[in-house]
């Protein structure tokens, strides 16, 4: 889910994201496969080919890269679709993606106010900054750019679960559940997703709470499960001087029923 190294601030919003329920925050690039418009860069068809089939092309390959692991790759690719046709908004986007994910606020910031300008009306990109936001703890700005996306596309999962998360955050829990719902979580699903905020925020006790709530409705939810057992030593660490917050964060493991690195921005177009 990540990609390159982000700073410390991010990575504390990236453990939240490790365990949740529902569809993430960011999409990872996308399955492997040859863009349709690669067959345009055939011999007999390259000079009939737009700007926009060719940066099509230069994208197809950077999602490639980018899942394959080679980020140097997918950067300049993305970088090379701009060139082929500025007016790629996605482009833009995914750059900025990029550049939040290994630490840099400025250079994320200016891409996408670049895709803004581009495509402002975008929703995968006004959720993808939305939880840029998110990232560096910017409740409000976060709030806005999702609800924002989300009166774009009413149905836009990510946007959905991205909002959940920001109101949990900022202590509403059942705007946060109802967001949950509408990404598509089921009652214990939405329950162990707010649960981990709390944890992550070092309210073990009510996370506990909750996840003993989900664990209830669903006795076969991995993550209420060992989230409840997570919680439960956690408090007892705590009992004996050990860290309730730092025993949570790696014991409660990820979803089964989505990937993680649906938690990153969206380098397909769709949730």
């Amino acid at each position: 889910m990540r990609l390159g190294r982000p700073n410390g601030r991010i990575l504390g919003g990236c453990l939240v994201l490790t365990a949740v329920a529902c569809a993430g925050c960011r999409g990872g690039p996308g399955r492997r496969g040859e863009h349709a418009s690669a067959s345009l860069l055939d011999s007999g068809r390259a000079a009939k080919v737009s700007h926009r089939q060719a940066a099509d092309v230069e994208i197809a390959m950077a999602r490639s890269l980018e899942q394959s692991g080679d980020l140097a790759g997918a950067e300049a690719a993305y970088r090379d679709a701009l060139a082929k046709d500025p007016r790629r908004g996605d482009a833009e986007a995914r750059l900025a993606v990029l550049a939040d994910e290994r630490g840099d606020l400025k250079g994320s910031a200016e891409h996408f106010e670049r895709a803004a300008r581009l495509a402002p009306d975008d929703p995968e990109i006004l959720c993808d900054r939305g939880y840029s936001y998110y990232l560096q703890r910017r409740w409000a700005d976060a709030e806005g750019c999702l609800r924002k996306a989300l009166q774009k596309d009413p149905r836009h999962a990510r946007a959905h679960n991205n909002l959940g998360l920001t109101l949990a955050r900022q202590g509403d829990r059942d705007g946060a559940l109802a967001e949950f719902a509408k990404a598509g979580c089921d009652r214990a699903d939405a329950r162990s997703n707010l649960a981990l905020v709390l944890a992550m925020e070092g309210r073990v006790e009510d996370a506990r709470t909750l996840y003993a709530e989900a664990a209830a409705a669903k006795p076969g939810s991995v993550a209420a499960r060992e989230g409840l057992r997570a919680a439960d030593a956690a408090l007892a660490a705590r009992g004996f001087g050990g860290g309730a917050r730092e025993s949570l964060a790696g014991a409660i493991p990820p979803p089964s029923r989505f990937d993680p690195a649906v938690a990153r921005a969206s380098a397909t177009r769709g949730d």
